[in-house]
């Protein structure tokens, strides 16, 4: 499981683009707002300022341009008022920028990608091994933006001979994104990830009699007696790409038999909603397994809670694989309906029985 934050300090790391403490003092003269500080990229998040000793709010009372280091005040800083700036100084980057760079090879990396479970492959899902190939991705996509910036560096000769070669930056990035991308490569084609994984898929028979796939059953050995389970084939080689939905997904994992429980969080007054969940074998199955119980925690026009709770009867015959989604209605509108939350619940068979 990757974390942002994991990944951006991975980033910062590689770039050699790590971040410092800075102190700016200036004095007020009752006229002047604007103030560079010289300092630059300037993040916003630390960012700390007093004036006279009275400490400043954003953007209230002051603004910044982040990559020029520039603070323009609301209103001027009275004469002789001292002026103390404290924050984190980046070398290259803003953390929004580099984060900008993530998302992008993640995007790129897990492109057209489901996991066995056949859901999304997301930042929040990726595998650990795979979050150093996704931190050398993103340290290119940032190298190719200081190459682009070095592009327009011409190199300068003077008349007393001075050569300086101001291009020869350019050129150095250009073989550091060569030797990275080399290395992004190696380590997808070994891992078998990202843009250079070998794409592998099974064939479906088509039964001429019913003009519908023929299901495929994951290998048993002979005595082996338990019931088969069944392998959802991607029929496609590029992957499979999960169909749009405006639900939220959720997967549940639960073992047979146990009680399961979880919370879940609105940012929206649920006042006068019913809230209803099942677990079905399939979409539109007439089979139900179990009907969740709902309660609300809690009630706000920012935020609500509710909970659902399974019992250990509900998951006692629970299928290995099956389906669920959480639906609201209204009480004061009769035609309202909305499903929020949906997913798929994998269930582990229990050992241990009564």
């Amino acid at each position: 499981m990757a974390v942002l934050s994991d990944l951006l300090s991975r980033v910062r790391l590689e770039l050699g683009d790590l971040q410092k403490n800075f102190t700016f003092t200036a004095t007020g003269d009752g006229t002047t707002k604007v103030f560079p500080t010289g300092i630059k990229p300037i993040e916003l998040t630390n960012l700390y300022i007093t004036v006279g000793g009275a400490a400043k709010a954003y953007p209230a009372d002051y603004g910044l341009e982040a990559d020029t280091g520039i603070i323009t005040f609301t209103t001027a800083p009275s004469n002789a008022a001292v002026i103390k700036i404290t924050g984190l100084q980046d070398r290259y980057f803003l953390d929004t920028q580099l984060c900008k760079f993530i998302n992008d090879a993640v995007t790129q990396h897990t492109y057209n990608r489901t996991d066995a479970l056949g859901s999304q492959v997301t930042l929040s899902t990726i595998p650990p091994v795979e979050e150093y190939p996704v931190a050398v991705l993103s340290t290119i996509e940032a190298l190719w933006a200081l190459a682009t910036d070095a592009s327009f560096d011409i190199d300068i000769q003077a008349p007393d001979g001075v050569n300086i070669p101001r291009s020869e930056r350019y050129r150095q990035l250009s073989t550091i994104i060569q030797q990275r991308f080399e290395q992004y490569k190696t380590l997808c084609a070994q891992l078998n990830v990202g843009l250079w994984r070998i794409e592998m898929g099974t064939l479906i028979r088509v039964s001429r009699t019913t003009n519908k796939y023929v299901p495929i059953y994951i290998n048993q050995e002979v005595d082996d007696n338990r019931r088969p389970e069944r392998a959802y084939i991607h029929n496609d080689l590029t992957g499979r790409t999960p169909i749009p939905t405006t639900a939220q997904i959720y997967d549940i994992t639960l073992y047979q038999g146990d009680s399961w429980y979880a919370e879940f969080d609105f940012p929206f007054d649920t006042t006068g909603l019913t809230f209803k969940a099942q677990i079905r074998t399939y979409p539109n199955s007439p089979s139900l397994y179990a009907t969740f119980a709902v309660n609300t925690i809690s009630t706000s026009s920012t935020l609500s809670k509710i909970g659902l709770t399974l019992t250990t009867k509900d998951t006692a015959y629970m299928p290995v694989r099956a389906f669920w989604d959480l639906q609201a209605t209204s009480a004061n509108d009769a035609n309202y309906e909305q499903t929020y939350i949906r997913g798929q619940v994998f269930t582990t068979q229990q050992v241990t029985l009564d």
